[in-house]
């Protein structure tokens, strides 16, 4: 039998749940199996399983697309900050992929110990026993899936589209983007001419807000994201270190307001050049295992979906009067609106040191040890 095996979040590697199932499913056949995001991401490198789980830039739709084609059984792995929320999450993902009529995909919510069949082929007979052997060696509990009614509706000009599993006191992030913070579990998006114009039941952002304000929206594709935390350290101290020799450090990438892309080029940078505050919190953790120093360019608007940054060393931030313009002619001027560039590091953050205290826009620079609350 062919398995794939898609894997979302952080907590279901630092748990040791991703290793289990793994070594379990390569038991019973050939094995493919994807992760996607940056905290899943960085989680499966921490726990050594990237020879094993290949990390993909591409929307979780496409990840469970791309493994549908190849294999007999799709497992969502998910282990999420209520059943109600992973469950959400597969719905989306599973109405936007491409499935064939043949597969048959489950999802195993670890945080309940939930098997939900969402499609079987009973046509292929071990199926039926790959799952009765799931459910035993793991513990759990079939769940039919679940109807969540409806999500998306228009009325007029306006359409609208729940947030589905939200709970209060969380961040709320539209295609990466962190709006706000939901002050109730009934926070609807409202759309009218390819603009959001209103959230409600949100305590927004208004920086994120004005920059979603500038892009067409089609609110039946955007990616939302609800948190309280990207990733728990409570759990996982010691994040794991490359050697020097498995890497091939070349230029400086840029990276604004877009921690999600990080893993597209950072294995081609020597440093990095981060914009916004919990970007750059996002950014700096992860480029520490990779021994990457980040100049961040912030306006201390941080809401902290990261509560504790581990920091390279080298690292600074350049406190700004606002991180967005800053950002924007450091990209321009300096970049060239290029990704990556290969100057040294030392040489970009004094040039663009300078390029912000002509522009009148640098209030201050620190070492990035003195701002950010890190571990080591």
């Amino acid at each position: 039998m062919n398995i794939g095996i898609f894997f979302h979040g952080s907590k279901i590697f630092d748990k040791g749940l991703a290793k289990d199932l793994i070594k379990f499913s390569a038991s019973l056949g050939r094995l493919e199996a994807l992760v996607n995001g940056p905290m899943g991401s960085t989680a499966c490198f921490d726990n050594f399983l990237e020879d094993i789980v290949h990390v993909e830039n591409l929307r979780s739709s496409l990840c469970i697309s791309k493994l549908a084609k190849k294999n007999d059984l799709v497992i969502i792995a998910t282990y999420s900050k209520n059943p109600n929320s992973g469950l959400a999450y597969c719905w989306h993902v599973i109405n936007r992929a491409d499935i064939p009529s043949t597969l048959s995909l489950i999802q195993i919510e670890f945080s309940s110990s939930l098997l939900i069949p969402w499609f079987i082929n009973h046509d292929k007979k071990d199926i039926d026993n790959v799952i009765k052997e799931l459910v035993t060696n793991f513990s759990l509990i079939i769940k039919d899936p679940p109807e969540f009614g409806k999500v998306l509706w228009k009325v007029g000009e306006e359409t609208f589209r729940k947030v589905l599993a939200v709970e209060p006191g969380d961040f709320v992030l539209i295609n990466g983007i962190n709006v706000g913070r939901a002050i109730s579990d009934d926070v609807i998006i409202v759309e009218k001419g390819g603009k959001i114009v209103e959230i409600k039941n949100l305590s927004p952002k208004k920086e994120s807000l004005e920059k979603l304000s500038n892009m067409r929206i089609e609110l039946d594709k955007i990616k939302i994201d609800t948190t309280k935390s990207l990733r728990d350290y409570d759990m996982y101290y010691h994040p794991r270190v490359l050697d020097q020799k498995d890497l091939n450090q070349m230029g400086i990438g840029f990276l604004d307001h877009a921690g999600y892309d990080i893993y597209s080029i950072i294995r081609n940078c020597k440093g990095l050049i981060s914009v916004g505050d919990d970007t750059t919190s996002v950014v700096s953790d992860i480029a520490y295992r990779f021994k990457i120093p980040v100049i961040g360019i912030i306006d201390q608007d941080r809401d902290k979906l990261l509560n504790n940054v581990h920091v390279h060393e080298e690292s600074e931030v350049f406190i700004v009067k606002k991180d967005d313009d800053a950002g924007k002619i450091v990209f321009n001027e300096l970049f060239n609106e290029s990704r990556l560039i290969n100057v040294p590091f030392d040489n970009i953050k004094e040039r663009i040191s300078e390029l912000l205290k002509c522009k009148g826009l640098l209030i201050k620079r620190l070492p990035m040890r003195d701002f950010y609350t890190f571990m080591e």
